[in-house]
């Protein structure tokens, strides 16, 4: 399979690795932006997102996140099919109504078991090289 690069999304005066990815739920293909996050255990999408997308995120598996003040927010997971370039897999995906930055975090579990990733600050992308299986 091959290799994903996605460029560096413009975030006020910095670029930083926000992609475009989709998720699936009742047959339906979503666009979702995430900032690819190599410290967040595990993606966390608002609950804006869960909404938009017909999810009733409260009845997901309940777990309690470090944020980056050093508090806890409550997360609800949901195993959802997610795609990458023309990857799909299945992973967790958390949704939280507490989530206190602007924008969903694309998280280590379930992600970077499949690929390899790679920041390039230099040239403003982030790459995801699929592990042979």
């Amino acid at each position: 399979m091959p290799v994903v690069i996605y460029r560096y999304k413009r975030l006020g005066d910095i670029r930083v690795p926000i992609i475009t990815l989709a998720i699936r739920y009742k047959e339906r293909w979503f666009p979702v932006e995430a900032y690819v996050d190599s410290g967040a255990t595990y993606s966390v999408f608002t609950a804006q997102v869960a909404e938009r997308i017909g999810l009733a995120y409260r009845e997901g598996s309940k777990v309690y996140v470090q944020v980056g003040d050093g508090g806890f927010i409550p997360v609800f997971l949901h195993n959802l099919e997610i795609q990458l370039g023309k990857h799909r897999f299945v992973a967790p995906v958390g949704f939280s109504d507490k989530l206190g930055v602007r924008f969903n975090l694309l998280g280590r579990v379930g992600i970077f078991n499949h690929f390899k990733v790679c920041f390039d600050e230099r040239d403003f992308v982030v790459t995801f090289t699929p592990y042979s299986r």
